[in-house]
């Protein structure tokens, strides 16, 4: 009797600690097609091809490059918001139409920079001007914040402009 109370015992504390592995096999992720600009413009021309230079070599210059064809966009698509503010009839719908497809477009590439920027981040790169890394960073970020400080400049002077 004494033998089977301790066989029960022994069975239950193997059953007990036997650990089964679950494993939840995902189907693989289809990749996204890159957004097309229904509406070419220089500005959607400047971002696919900032964003692609971004997918094959991350680093902080097509980072900032990539930044600064989005100000640009954004500029593009202020100035259309008011045109369509201002105007009617056709042309007013045409400039509704290209709104649409350019803040569509800008969605798709946004999305398709940061899908990039999660496969492969930032690398700091090796300092060949004996610079400590922090100093390349406020430099860098100082450069950013001029580039989109000029874009954020011209899309005003251009809503500016096409109010008069």
């Amino acid at each position: 009797m004494r033998t089977l109370a301790v066989f029960v015992v022994a069975a239950l504390a193997v059953a007990g600690c036997e650990r089964k592995a679950v494993v939840i096999e995902l189907p693989p992720a289809t990749p996204t097609p890159d957004p097309v600009a229904k509406t070419k413009t220089r500005e959607t021309s400047r971002l696919g091809e900032a964003v692609d230079a971004y997918e094959r070599q991350p680093d902080a210059g097509n980072q900032a490059a990539v930044k600064k064809a989005l100000a640009d966009l954004d500029g593009e698509i202020a100035e259309l918001e008011g045109l369509v503010a201002r105007r009617s009839g056709g042309e007013r719908e045409e400039a509704a139409v290209k709104l649409r497809n350019l803040q569509a477009y800008r969605a798709g590439e946004v999305t398709r920079f940061n899908a990039a920027q999660v496969k492969a981040p930032l690398t700091p790169p090796a300092s060949a001007d004996g610079r400590s890394g922090a100093e390349e960073l406020e430099d860098t970020a100082r450069r950013v914040g001029n580039s989109v400080e000029d874009a954020a400049r011209k899309a005003g002077d251009a809503i500016k402009d096409a109010v008069r």
